[in-house]
C-alpha cells in the first residue's frame, strides 16, 4: 500500500510539474501577443505559433522531446526560460502588425 501511494504522490507531483510550466507559458504567451483582448491573441494560428515557439525554446535548452520530460530538479531553470523567453523578430513583426489592424 505504501508503494501504491507514493507511485500516486509522484504521479500528482509530475503533473503539478506540468501545471505549473504549462501555465507560466500561457501567461508569457499571452503577454508576448498583447494581452487577451489584442487582435494577435484572437488570431489562433499566430497564438498557437507563440506557445509552440516557447514549447520548442524549453526543448532546445533542456535537449528532450517534451517539455514534460524535464526532470523536477530543473524546475527553476525550466521557469526561469519560460519567463525570459524574447519574442523571434519574426513572430514580432507578425504581431505588432496584427495588433495594428483595426477591428472592423
Amino acid at each position: 500500500i505504501i508503494r501504491i501511494l507514493f507511485c500516486v504522490l509522484a504521479e500528482l507531483i509530475d503533473r503539478n510539474k506540468s501545471n505549473v510550466k504549462t501555465k507560466l507559458v500561457k501567461k508569457v504567451g499571452t503577454h508576448a501577443l498583447g494581452g487577451k483582448g489584442s487582435n494577435a491573441y484572437k488570431n489562433k494560428s499566430l497564438r498557437a505559433k507563440v506557445y509552440s515557439d516557447i514549447y520548442r525554446q524549453l526543448k532546445r535548452e533542456f535537449d528532450v522531446n517534451s517539455f514534460k520530460a524535464i526532470k523536477r530538479r530543473y524546475l527553476d531553470d525550466a521557469l526561469n526560460v519560460v519567463d525570459k523567453y524574447k519574442l523571434t523578430i519574426s513572430l514580432s513583426d507578425q504581431i505588432n502588425f496584427i495588433n495594428s489592424q483595426l477591428n472592423i
